[in-house]
């Protein structure tokens, strides 16, 4: 019989507009939180306007919702998957991941994709710890002055 920290969670999808598409939003598997790629949409599943900084905003909103409702926030946040449409927008993302990230910053892996959705410019997935946190302030702290890597 498995441990009871291995259940599945899956909490109701706080996005409405995803109903219909046959995946799971967020689901915990132990002490893992594993978050579906998200995009740039508003709470009426609408692509945010506003170009790349505005949807990576926006995702980072949305993953910090879905997180929420397993008591996580983005410090939890271990591992990142980043899908943008066009690669000069990435320092854009850099840009605006710092406002919501901070040292040590997660691992990450940005690639150059073909979105399924018109308009859509970025998509995020997310690997969350349960049991371990990220520390720091964003754009602020040195992670190897406290001993960090």
């Amino acid at each position: 019989m498995p441990p009871a920290d291995a259940s599945v969670v899956i909490p109701p999808a706080p996005f409405q507009w995803a109903d219909g598409a046959e995946y799971s939003q967020s689901l915990r598997v132990g002490e893992f939180v594993f978050v579906s790629g998200q995009g740039g949409f508003d709470q009426s599943g609408t692509v945010v306007v506003g170009g790349m900084a505005a949807q990576t905003r926006q995702v980072l909103d949305n993953l910090s919702v879905i997180l929420a409702q397993h008591g996580l926030s983005l410090a939890s946040v271990i591992r990142l998957g980043v899908h943008i449409a066009d690669p000069a927008d990435y320092v854009v993302f850099q840009s605006v991941r710092r406002e919501y990230f901070s040292p040590p910053w997660p691992v990450s892996t940005a690639v150059c994709s073909g979105l399924l959705v018109e308009g859509m410019r970025i998509e995020i997935d997310a690997v969350a710890s349960v049991t371990a946190a990220r520390h720091g302030t964003a754009g602020t702290e040195d992670p190897t002055a406290a001993g960090g890597a």
